[in-house]
């Protein structure tokens, strides 16, 4: 079952099951652009549409369930500033072949190694919210095993941790830096950067079999505008580094990695 529809059944399913007369929709709809590598660890970039979109449903007995273009949430109720929540993402793949939007030009810095498909990951993220500043720690496990390369790899899993505060407010506009890190087992270290015997008998690429550790910390700045009541336009930059066995790959070409995006946004 592809994952889109995986969601929509699971939310068909919430809909049906909450109580909806004590409960509220909410959702939003984003359009911009975004700049940002190829894939993990390329030296090449590239432009693209960005999309951003969900609907929400609070209930004061449910708490809060949210379908968005980043998957499904479950928000357990909280009466404190920690909350827990129950996560179902995608952990987007990556074609070999790599076609630049809005051009004919073809990046083929990886051809050989096949396509990467999505994967469907579950976990957890707890969270402690304090008036301007947020904490978190995330962990994520593959629901399956994917084959990839001509090999099996075990589920795959990856810890992420960080920090986010808002440095400053001005009218309708606020300013907020962010930071996190991180750390991933050897099979999602193998899904995004190892090189399996088959794939290096296909590419210029050595065998490449990295262990379990830390993955990337990364940086990021935000600045939105709210324009009225229900839109609102942002712009985010953030800069990351591949740490560890990520960054030795002989896929990384570059440990630095770089993005900018541009959004408008409508909630409703």
């Amino acid at each position: 079952m592809k994952i889109s529809l995986q969601y929509g059944v699971l939310l068909a399913g919430i809909v049906y099951c909450a109580p909806l007369q004590s409960a509220e929709l909410s959702g939003y709809a984003g359009l911009g652009v975004a700049v940002s590598p190829v894939y993990s660890g390329s030296q090449h970039s590239a432009p693209g549409p960005l999309l951003n979109a969900g609907v929400s449903l609070r209930s004061e007995s449910w708490g809060l369930w949210g379908l968005s273009t980043e998957g499904l949430a479950w928000t357990l109720p909280s009466d404190s500033p920690f909350t827990v929540s129950l996560l179902l993402t995608p952990d987007k793949g990556r074609k070999e072949v790599f076609s630049y939007p809005f051009s004919t030009r073809k990046n083929r810095d990886l051809q050989g190694m096949g396509d990467l498909p999505d994967m469907l990951m579950a976990g957890a993220e707890l969270r402690y919210q304090h008036e301007d500043w947020a904490l978190w720690l995330r962990a994520l496990s593959a629901t399956q095993k994917h084959p990839y390369g001509g090999e099996t790899q075990a589920l795959a899993m990856t810890l992420n941790s960080g920090v986010k505060t808002t440095l400053w407010r001005w009218r309708d506009a606020d300013l907020s830096v962010a930071g996190d890190i991180s750390w991933a087992n050897s099979s999602y270290q193998q899904r995004h950067y190892g090189v399996t015997t088959s794939q290096a008998q296909r590419t210029d690429f050595a065998s490449y079999y990295p262990s379990s550790g830390f993955q990337q910390g990364g940086v990021y700045t935000e600045l939105v505008w709210h324009i009225s009541e229900n839109l609102a336009a942002g712009v985010t930059g953030r800069a990351a580094y591949l740490l560890d066995e990520a960054g030795k790959s002989p896929l990384v070409k570059s440990r630095m990695q770089y993005s900018l995006s541009s959004l408008i946004q409508y909630t409703f």
